[in-house]
């Protein structure tokens, strides 16, 4: 018979399971990954894993999709923190830290199509369309919030952070790997802003 969690030990167990998902991910990527080396580092049994998950491949999705609803709901913190007398380095501050979020996290092995397609095979259609509309959005409002609405501007910024984001797979071959991200991301909220 199943045990019964109660609701703070469901959220700790998901919690637990998101966090090393994440590790796992980054280290080994979505292929390689095993609901046991997941359980195994979550400390729970693999029946357990079955009643949160119905695979690994749907942990991962869960996996973006909460780093996706972090971001937006972090969005109003992070206003708070924009310095509007240093615009340049609060913009920066923000962008380089989703970056590395999504670096650390090991979000960034979605960037190999292989990776992405076994976790979109076991998704509903067009799931990830909604995520990628969704961090535009937040983009685009912290732009809106210094009254930057040039469109064509905020794609290129779009495009130019994408390309970041796909630089992330071969950022351990970095030595200043902070640095050199930083600094690029600096870069385009510069080219943003002046």
């Amino acid at each position: 018979m199943p045990k019964i969690y109660t609701s703070a030990e469901k959220k700790n167990i998901r919690a637990s399971l998101l966090r090393e998902g994440g590790k796992c991910l980054a280290l080994y990527g979505v292929k390689k990954t095993t609901v046991d080396e997941l359980v195994r580092r979550a400390a729970i049994p693999k029946g357990t894993f079955y009643l949160f998950y119905p695979s690994k491949e749907a942990l991962f999705f869960d996996l973006l999709t909460t780093f996706v609803d972090e971001v937006e709901n972090d969005y109003l913190q992070m206003l708070q923190e924009i310095d509007e007398n240093h615009i340049v380095t609060s913009l920066t501050g923000i962008f380089y830290t989703l970056l590395m979020k999504f670096y650390n996290e090991g979000l960034y092995r979605f960037l190999d199509g292989a990776e992405l397609e076994l976790v979109l095979r076991r998704l509903p259609e067009n799931s990830m369309p909604d995520l990628t509309g969704r961090l535009g959005s937040v983009v685009h409002n912290l732009f809106s919030y210094f009254y930057i609405d040039d469109e064509e501007d905020i794609k290129a910024f779009d495009e130019g952070y994408e390309a970041l984001i796909y630089l992330l797979l071969s950022a351990d071959r970095l030595k200043n790997k902070e640095k050199a991200l930083r600094l690029l991301v600096r870069g385009l909220v510069l080219q943003m802003v002046e």
